[in-house]
């Protein structure tokens, strides 16, 4: 199974999850990570390679961060990059679930996924 990462500002990754854990019901196998306005970069980057470590339990894993371009996201790329670990940003809830409902797939078509699954969450009426 494709282990997920959640890079976001400070507590957003852990609210997405716990959202998502209260539509499908079940505890989720999902590390959030929270980088804050002030954090250290080493210090954040090493957290990041060892959840990225822990998470990829020999099928590898997906980094999913909020916004492209922010400390969040560039951090994990960063680290993700070293890990051959693939990056998808704009997470929101419909990503989150698609994602964790096909965790069985590769991460790099596990990463398709979650691109059509915030795409697909996004609608105007």
């Amino acid at each position: 199974m494709t282990g997920i990462v959640l890079v976001t500002h400070d507590d957003l990754g852990e609210a997405v999850r716990r959202q998502a854990e209260h539509i499908l019901g079940r505890s989720l196998p999902v590390v959030t990570i929270a980088v804050s306005y002030q954090a250290d970069v080493e210090a954040t980057l090493d957290a990041l390679r060892t959840a990225l470590a822990a998470a990829a339990d020999g099928d590898g894993a997906l980094v999913l961060t909020d916004l492209p371009g922010a400390t969040p996201h560039n951090l994990a790329s960063r680290a993700a990059s070293e890990a051959g670990t693939p990056v998808v940003s704009g997470l929101n809830l419909p990503m989150l679930l698609k994602v964790v409902n096909h965790a069985a797939r590769a991460p790099a078509e596990l990463a398709k996924l979650a691109a059509t699954g915030g795409i697909q969450g996004v609608v105007q009426t």
